[in-house]
């Protein structure tokens, strides 16, 4: 009974030019080669996805400053529009006088 495997996705040349290249280096130097192309590759393909500016007065926290803000707008719009809508239904079941008001003087 024979078995056969398909075919490697990444094909067993990569791997073997990898050892031959690095088998006889030190740690030191492979380290460096794979942090270097490590680097190039992640910013060739990632690149396009990152905002291009200048560091300003902010530096780099602006982008996470500017989601905070943002997040903290939204989260206070949250709060102002439930509270809006449960003073609404408290006043819908306790009468057009609103929730603890005291009566209409006769």
């Amino acid at each position: 009974m024979s078995m056969s495997l398909a075919p490697h996705p990444v094909g067993i040349k990569f791997w073997t030019t990898l050892w031959r290249e690095n088998k006889d280096l030190p740690y030191s130097q492979v380290h460096a080669k794979f942090q270097n192309w490590y680097g190039h590759t992640f910013h060739r393909v990632t690149g396009r996805y990152f905002y291009a500016h200048r560091a300003g007065p902010l530096g780099t926290f602006a982008p996470m400053v500017v989601f905070l803000v943002g997040f903290k707008v939204a989260t206070m719009y949250y709060g102002t529009m439930r509270d809006l809508n449960a003073a609404t239904a408290a006043a819908e079941a306790y009468g057009q006088g609103g929730y603890k008001t005291n009566p209409t003087p006769k």
